[in-house]
């Protein structure tokens, strides 16, 4: 078990990589949904006023962080980032570990948490999914969905050839088509969160 710290480096790793991805707070104030229209002046008399006093017309205020609120909302697009991660992570050990054994339970653990992960998402995306219904883009919706479906599937799979033995031959062919749906899928939902 001398390779085990590399599934507590990985998930240590994982999450911090994660938050610093999206810089400090503040940073993207622009994205932000959370923050309130600014208010327009109503006359020239208060436009003026506000002028005079250093307050720019049409500045929002300031962006407040709500880190609970900021959490929960969009929890698909969070989450989904746990069977990415830990997937990739697990092929690319076991590109590295053709040779070396001992990377084995490593990555067994690593595609466990993946198809774990992919449960988690596919309910945090189906709750979000109604947000989305009767749009233009109802048809990347519902492919989305489906890919998504498939690729927890696979890592199912993926994680039963490496557990039970009889199944060891399929391995790397479900990690691959594994790695070949999270790219298809991802896709996908970059452009329902991206436009």
């Amino acid at each position: 078990m001398r390779t085990g710290w590399l599934v507590w480096v990985a998930a240590a790793l994982f999450p911090a990589g994660t938050l610093l991805a999206y810089g400090p707070p503040g940073q993207n104030e622009a994205n932000q949904s959370h923050s309130k229209p600014a208010q327009t002046a109503s006359s020239d008399t208060n436009a003026a006023h506000q002028i005079a006093e250093g307050d720019e017309v049409g500045n929002p205020p300031p962006y407040v962080l709500r880190p609970w609120r900021a959490l929960r909302g969009h929890l698909h697009n969070k989450i989904i980032h746990v069977p990415i991660g830990f997937a990739m992570s697990a092929f690319l050990l076991s590109l590295l570990g053709l040779r070396r054994p001992e990377m084995q339970p490593a990555i067994r653990w690593l595609v466990l948490l993946a198809a774990l992960g992919a449960v988690g998402a596919y309910f945090t995306g189906t709750s979000q999914a109604g947000a989305l219904e009767g749009g233009s883009k109802d048809w990347v919706v519902d492919l989305h969905e489906k890919l998504g479906i498939a690729t927890a599937i696979v890592l199912w799979v993926w994680a039963a050839s490496i557990w039970f033995r009889p199944l060891k031959r399929w391995t790397f062919i479900a990690g691959a088509v594994a790695m070949s749906l999270i790219v298809v899928t991802g896709f996908f939902g970059g452009i329902l969160a991206h436009g």
